[in-house]
């Protein structure tokens, strides 16, 4: 059994309520079953001094002090062989009359006492259930009746218990199922906010929920707003600090200049090329960080509606090239990721591929079980294997001839990491060019 079903709110409620109600169960099994017994067993007592009275009642004493009997006890099992049910008539100690159900057989001697109360013994390998009482004239009256009668109806008895205490426990552990399940519908409606919030659908979790939730709720409210305002404090903060570095690194740049027209062009153009890495890095976080939308609480964007309008955008920014691009989405997409930095991935991969096209560029999407696969291919003259993975790093730039800072690549990667996805780059599978690909979740 895995450790998801057995950490389970649901799997523990069932198991407890297996286990109750079949505890209960057995337990009230037992004593109905006790409770039954011993009525029974008072009941066959009372019908037994009953036929001790019929017994007495028909028994008459002849001249010589034999006992006779005027007709039958009204009880036919008295005269069935070996049915369970006798009686006897001792004269002087001796049994003087039997019960034809005895088939010949005698029973033990009776108790003395006038009155003996009801007991059990063991008679012939036979346990019963045996009444003594003296009557007239000497003689002693016994009547019985066999333990295996009285099982036969306890058995029967049980039978139909059992029968009726599994149908009970069955619509207890169904009733026990519905009640779970409905008592825990709220966490399913939580799990529905919680993925409405990762798509952007909510900015928190609605409070209508049970007592038991209310802390949670609250909790993840203040937790969501507490990261929000954390993100846009970074946010403020990468920019204050970049153009907090734009002064001293525009005096430092000033500074380098004038120890080149001092004739020390060595120092110079290195203390020049330092600043421009120092630029570049600057440039890029403060690229990324306004690309960096509201992700805190999710977002869900379509795919069609973003490419159409930066595709027009990119055929009027490259007009004098006459690029083609021919946009093959059809359909809506859904893409979980925040339209600014939906915009800005795409923005960067058609720019790219259209200052490097010779004639067009192709965008094209695909959904699997991974996610959406968005493809941007040029026909242009491609980039060699083994500079592609230089081509993410920051600053850098292939031909320097291309307007271009080189962050496009590299903010376009870190964004679809940060929504678990992934920047790919590979030759066209017809004729030259790239293809650039990112994988977003669907």
């Amino acid at each position: 059994m895995s450790a998801s079903r057995t950490q389970s709110l649901r799997f523990r409620f069932a198991i407890a309520s297996l286990l109750w109600i079949g505890i209960g169960t057995l337990i009230a099994g037992f004593v109905i079953s006790g409770l039954y017994r011993r009525h029974v067993t008072h009941t066959f007592v009372a019908d037994l001094t009953n036929h001790l009275d019929e017994l007495t009642s028909l028994t008459t004493v002849g001249a010589g002090g034999a006992p006779a009997m005027n007709r039958p006890l009204s009880d036919p099992r008295f005269q069935e062989s070996r049915s369970g049910f006798y009686w006897q008539i001792e004269r002087d100690g001796r049994a003087a009359l039997t019960s034809t159900s005895l088939a010949g057989h005698h029973l033990l001697p009776s108790r003395p006492g006038e009155q003996a109360e009801p007991t059990w013994t063991r008679d012939h390998g036979e346990w019963l259930l045996r009444i003594d009482r003296a009557g007239q004239g000497g003689l002693r009256y016994s009547i019985t009746a066999s333990g295996r009668v009285l099982d036969a109806e306890l058995h029967a008895f049980r039978t139909d218990l059992a029968i009726s205490l599994g149908a009970f426990a069955a619509l207890m552990l169904a009733g026990a199922i519905l009640q779970v399940r409905y008592g825990l519908r709220p966490t399913e409606r939580l799990a529905l906010w919680i993925d409405d919030l990762r798509r952007g659908e909510r900015s928190r979790l609605p409070e209508d929920v049970p007592s038991e939730f209310e802390g949670i709720v609250r909790r993840l409210n203040e937790l969501i707003e507490a990261q929000a305002a954390l993100v846009a404090r970074a946010r403020v903060e990468a920019g204050n600090l970049g153009h907090n570095l734009r002064t001293p690194l525009a005096l430092v740049a000033g500074e380098a200049e004038q120890l080149a027209n001092a004739g020390h062009d060595q120092a110079a153009h290195f203390i020049l090329d330092q600043c421009d890495r120092m630029q570049r890095q600057i440039d890029y976080q403060m690229k990324r960080a306004a690309a960096a939308g509201a992700r805190g609480a999710g977002a869900v964007s379509d795919l069609r509606a973003f490419v159409d309008p930066i595709a027009e955008a990119m055929r009027r920014l490259h007009a004098g090239r006459a690029i083609a691009i021919h946009v093959a989405i059809g359909g809506r997409i859904a893409v979980q990721c925040d339209p600014g930095d939906l915009s800005e991935m795409l923005s960067n991969l058609i720019d790219n591929a259209c200052k490097w096209a010779a004639t067009s560029v192709r965008v094209s999407a695909a959904t699997d079980p991974a996610g959406t696969h968005i493809s941007v291919e040029d026909d242009g003259p491609g980039i060699p294997p083994a500079a592609r993975g230089r081509v993410l790093d920051v600053g850098v730039r292939l031909d320097d001839t291309q307007p271009g800072a080189g962050l496009g690549l590299a903010i376009t990667r870190d964004l679809a990491l940060l929504y678990g996805g992934g920047l790919s780059l590979r030759d066209r599978e017809e004729g030259s060019g790239l293809l650039a690909s990112i994988t977003l979740p669907s």
